[in-house]
């Protein structure tokens, strides 16, 4: 019965995150802070973090996504300046395609070290199975997002 009632509160608790991030993220910036809201609730019910494991996992998770947020602009800005600056890629030289390219797979080098010191550091908050359930979870809710955005183009 315990049990029951600890897991009905984490519910609870989740419902109530999501309801007053929605509506703070309504009134900022819109889709982007509700789809990060719908994440987080998404994550959270999957993990099922305990409160000394949601302490310690959350900052670690968000230092990450906010690292690999600013490298995708920074790739961003990379391909618009390859678009805008030089007619795209049919106008650049041979060897200023080849900076571009370094400097993509620069941006792509530090996306795969920024996962894999996320992995290290939560491997000292929660368990690997947590951790294994994490990767599944961000797949799920990207795939999710992926045929939510497929079925209302269709319907437009």
């Amino acid at each position: 019965m315990k049990l029951y009632l600890q897991n009905k509160m984490k519910k609870i608790i989740v419902f109530i995150c999501i309801v007053f991030t929605s509506f703070g993220s309504f009134a900022q910036n819109g889709p982007r802070e509700r789809m990060k809201a719908f994440k987080i609730a998404y994550i959270t019910e999957q993990l099922n973090l305990t409160s000394k494991e949601a302490q310690q996992f959350w900052p670690i998770y968000n230092n990450h996504e906010s690292v690999v947020e600013n490298l995708k602009r920074k790739e961003r800005m990379l391909i618009k300046g390859i678009k805008g600056a030089h007619n795209g890629p049919d106008g650049l030289s041979d060897k200023q395609a080849g900076d571009f390219l370094d400097q993509y797979l620069k941006a792509e080098e530090q996306k795969s070290q920024a996962r894999q010191k996320l992995i290290t550091d939560l491997k000292k908050a929660i368990s690997n199975k947590k951790i294994l359930k994490l990767i599944k979870a961000e797949t799920d809710f990207n795939r999710r997002i992926l045929d939510r955005i497929r079925e209302r183009r269709k319907r437009n």
